[in-house]
């Protein structure tokens, strides 16, 4: 197991293994389940041949394309290769696994990659999540490197080169992972709205307001003139322009034409259908930047073709995939993978009718050029549109957050609405590290409230009631059963970070004191910061307000722990050790080097304080 966030070096530790001469002379199978995430691990590990799961099982009567369903087969397996690598395995379903397993002969190693924070998979269980904590060591929390037999997880964002960024501190609360102390500043910037190179905010109330919301921070951010800039619009994910016009060229030689900038902007919604939904938002896209195209196709005398299926796809709109199929009108022909998987996204560049066509009459099929292929073309006729089943690509302006994974893009634009019913921690944590350079998140209702998505009452994962290797035991929290070891729960009921957090609230709780945990306090400058227990003390009126301070020898951490504390003294609450301040007495534990913590030394702490 290979685990950690996205630009921790998880594919650059991969092409270091798979440079050593043993391995690469054994043979390696690289396998991914989408084809965006099969092409990223071909460039970043610098090895061609990696294969979609589907693509690999197919021949191998483990994969049915008609009804997409993964299977188990009396086929011989196969001498693939002695490593098997499998990366995004995050989105494994059991069948998946169980298919890939089946198929394997003589392997030596079979490691898997991702992370195991973002979205369970679309399908039955959820596999790599059970095996990362089959294989994580009990104290794993504290070790520094996380390393043990068959498990290793990388924590170090190298790709950001160690600067403190906005967006990926406020994906860390929706992680799952035990937060610093310090980490609940990202909600006083937030609140007061500071500017943010990489992270901006926008409200919207009512389904009319974030349509109009969307296009003016698409304007915005993608520097167009305005709702008219067509041409601008077009050139922002591929298109060239030519005079008057925009023209969406085809690449060559493996070269990428208009598809190379296909992922420079995305927008993400939770769902597919309401108003904010991804077909709504599509809609509103080709309806606001595509008129002049769709005149052109539906012209006479037109050298494109006309309007295709359900969506009405045109020459020049950004598209996905969403069948697993060999297809075999492509150009060229010679090196083609002849291949498209699900979730691959491209552009139409045709066809686009010149003096030298070689056909006669009017353009009859789209074609399209995928990122993941850059410099081939796959053509899509009537029959990919027909009115029975589901067509072979959709508009793709936005997508739904299930789709990107394995996916990254410059900017993202997410679309929050609120209540949701599929809002969940994993998908608000996968929503917000798609995006390599800035996220804006187009929010319903009130900013905090995003807050409480990252508590585990909201876990999907754990919500669902399976696993691998033994019988699930799950545990109530409010009205929900979720999945014991997935969650922290107190004896009071409430679920709460860490493990650490739960012998604390345990200790008071068992004493008698009554606390809040991660109740909002209010600084004199207005922003909120989120203690981790409150503890009012009717007697002495004093209010003691205690943090426990783990992963301090990170130096992000403990450099947000420094100014945490210096807001704290701004406050006029001041360490008991200093004798309290006027405002309140602040009290700090903190994990040993083994990762535990001292409940002897929380029990004197009681004592010397409240007199327990």
């Amino acid at each position: 197991m290979l685990i950690g966030p996205a630009g921790t070096g998880k594919t650059t530790l991969l092409r270091v293994l798979c440079q050593e001469p043993a391995v690469r002379e054994a043979g390696l199978l690289l396998l991914a389940p989408t084809g965006k995430a099969r092409v990223r691990m071909e460039e970043q590990i610098q090895i061609k041949g990696a294969q979609t799961i589907a693509q690999f099982l197919l021949p191998l009567d483990r994969y049915d394309p008609a009804t997409r369903a993964y299977r188990l087969s009396r086929r011989e397996r196969v001498d693939a290769g002695r490593t098997v690598i499998v990366d995004e395995a995050s989105m494994l379903t059991e069948e998946q696994l169980a298919a890939v397993l089946d198929a394997l002969a003589k392997i030596d190693r079979l490691i898997l990659v991702g992370d195991p924070r973002q979205l369970p998979p679309i399908g039955a269980g959820r596999p790599f999540l059970d095996i990362v904590r089959r294989l994580a060591p009990k104290n794993v929390e504290a070790l520094f490197p996380r390393v043990s037999t068959g498990y290793a997880e990388l924590t170090v964002r190298r790709r950001q080169r160690g600067e403190e960024r906005d967006d990926l501190l406020l994906a860390e609360w929706f992680s799952g992972r035990p937060l610093d102390s310090g980490a609940d500043e990202i909600w006083g910037r937030i609140e007061t709205d500071q500017g943010s190179p990489h992270l901006r905010f926008v409200r919207w109330d009512a389904p009319d307001e974030l349509q109009q919301k969307l296009l003016d921070v698409l304007v915005e951010e993608l520097e167009l003139s305005s709702r008219e800039d067509a041409l601008g619009f077009e050139q922002t994910y591929g298109g060239t322009l030519h005079g008057a016009s925009v023209y969406f060229w085809s690449g060559r030689d493996g070269q990428a034409g208009a598809c190379g900038h296909v992922e420079d902007w995305q927008i993400l919604s939770p769902v597919r259908g309401a108003s904010y939904g991804v077909e709504a938002v599509n809609r509103l896209i080709q309806a606001t930047f595509r008129t002049r195209t769709r005149a052109y196709a539906t012209g006479r005398n037109r050298k494109i073709p006309k309007p295709m299926g359900r969506e009405q796809i045109l020459y020049g709109d950004k598209v996905i995939n969403i069948q697993n199929q060999r297809r075999y009108d492509v150009w060229p022909k010679e090196g083609a993978l002849r291949y498209v998987a699900n979730g691959e996204i491209g552009v139409v560049v045709g066809q686009f009718k010149t003096k030298n066509a070689g056909y006669a009459g009017l353009p009859w099929k789209l074609e399209v050029e995928f990122s993941s292929q850059p410099g081939v073309k796959y053509g899509y006729g009537g029959k990919d549109f027909g009115e029975e089943g589901e067509p072979s690509v959709e508009l793709a302006y936005a997508l739904t957050v299930h789709k990107t994974q394995g996916s990254e893009f410059g900017l993202t634009l997410v679309v929050v609405p609120n209540p949701c019913r599929l809002l969940s921690r994993e998908l608000l944590y996968t929503a917000l590290t798609r995006q390599q350079n800035r996220v804006v998140i187009l929010h319903q209702g009130e900013r905090h409230e995003l807050k409480r998505y990252s508590a585990g009452y909201y876990s999907e994962s754990a919500s669902r009631l399976t696993n691998l290797f033994r019988a699930p035991c799950p545990v109530e929290i409010q009205d929900r059963f979720l999945e014991e070891g997935l969650v922290h729960r107190t004896r009071r009921g409430e679920g709460v970070r860490s493990k650490s957090e739960v012998i604390i609230a345990d200790l008071l709780y068992s004493k008698g004191i009554d606390y809040h945990y991660e109740l909002a306090r209010l600084g004199l400058d207005g922003t909120p910061r989120y203690p981790d227990f409150t503890i009012e003390d009717a007697e002495t009126g004093q209010t003691i307000y205690w943090e426990h301070l783990g992963m301090m020898r990170v130096p992000a951490y403990k450099a947000r722990w420094g100014r945490k504390l210096d807001w704290y003294r701004r406050q006029g609450i001041l360490p008991w050790e200093e004798g309290g301040g006027p405002n309140g007495i602040l009290l700090t534990t903190q994990d040993d080097e083994r990762g535990g913590i001292d409940s002897a030394r929380i029990e004197q702490l009681l004592r010397q304080v409240l007199g327990y």
